[in-house]
C-alpha cells in the first residue's frame, strides 16, 4: 500500500468510521424496532383489560401470529389469577360506577340466559334493566349496548 502512495492509517480510519456508521445505524434500528414491539405489546395489555378474553375480529386481523400467541397467554394468566383470588373479576369496574344497574339494549339475540337467579329472554332490541356485573360480559363481545339517559 505504501509503494501505492495510499497511507494505511488514514485507509484504517475511513473503513473503520464506516463500520463504526454502519454499526451505530444498526443499534438506532433495534432500538426503534423493539420500542415499536413494547408499544404493541402494552396495547395488547390493555386490551385485555378492556375486552377480555375474546378480541374483536377487527382487531385480531391487525395481530401476527406471535402477538395473538401472546395475548392468549397474558390473557390465560390473568384468568389464572382471578380464578385463585376466589372467582374475582378484575376485569370489571375498573372505575367504580355510580349505579351498580345499567339499562341495556340486546344488539343480537342471545336466547334464554340465567342471569343472577333467574332465566331472563334476551331477544334482539329488548331493552333490561341488569346488573352492571350481569350486563358488562355482553356489553364487551358487543351483544348488548348501555342506554344512556
Amino acid at each position: 500500500m505504501q509503494e501505492e502512495g495510499l497511507d494505511v492509517q488514514s485507509t484504517r480510519n475511513a473503513d473503520h468510521f464506516g463500520m463504526l456508521i454502519h454499526h451505530l445505524s444498526l443499534l438506532r434500528n433495534k432500538r426503534c424496532l423493539m420500542a415499536y414491539a413494547y408499544k404493541r405489546a402494552e396495547i395488547l395489555h390493555g386490551l385485555s383489560w378492556k375486552v377480555g378474553r375474546v378480541l374483536p375480529p377487527e382487531i385480531e386481523g391487525k395481530l401476527n401470529d406471535v402477538e395473538k400467541r401472546y395475548f392468549k397467554n397474558h390473557s390465560s394468566a390473568l384468568q389464572s389469577y382471578m380464578k385463585e383470588m376466589g372467582s374475582l373479576d378484575l376485569t370489571v369496574d375498573m372505575v367504580p360506577p355510580k349505579d351498580p344497574y345499567l339499562k341495556v339494549r340486546v344488539l343480537e339475540d342471545i336466547g334464554v340466559t340465567a342471569i343472577g337467579d333467574k332465566d331472563t329472554n334476551l331477544a334482539h332490541h329488548s331493552i333490561h334493566f341488569l346488573k352492571r356485573t350481569d350486563a358488562e360480559p355482553y356489553i364487551l363481545q358487543g351483544m348488548m349496548e348501555e342506554l344512556i339517559g
